[in-house]
């Protein structure tokens, strides 16, 4: 089921989970899970984690959430 609701692309990128949130990615080469990435700041990172931009990896390729996504900012493990 979860398979039929997950969707892999938003607007010619890639959607993609890194832990509980789904961010897009525009880069090439696509990204697979255990790619290490750059993630942008948001209000809720700046206040857990401080400000600036936060690592992560990628859990899950696809997304179920339907809004609006923020972009990764780069790959790290080029």
């Amino acid at each position: 089921m979860d398979e039929q609701l997950r969707i892999y692309e938003v607007d010619g990128d890639q959607a993609v989970e890194v832990g509980r949130y789904s961010y897009r990615w525009g880069g090439e080469p696509p990204l697979a899970v255990g790619d290490k990435v750059l993630l942008p700041e948001n209000w809720l990172s700046a206040l857990n984690d401080g400000p600036g931009p936060q690592t992560g990896t990628v859990t899950a390729l696809g997304t179920r959430f339907r809004g609006q996504l923020s972009r990764i900012v780069r790959r790290l493990n080029e």
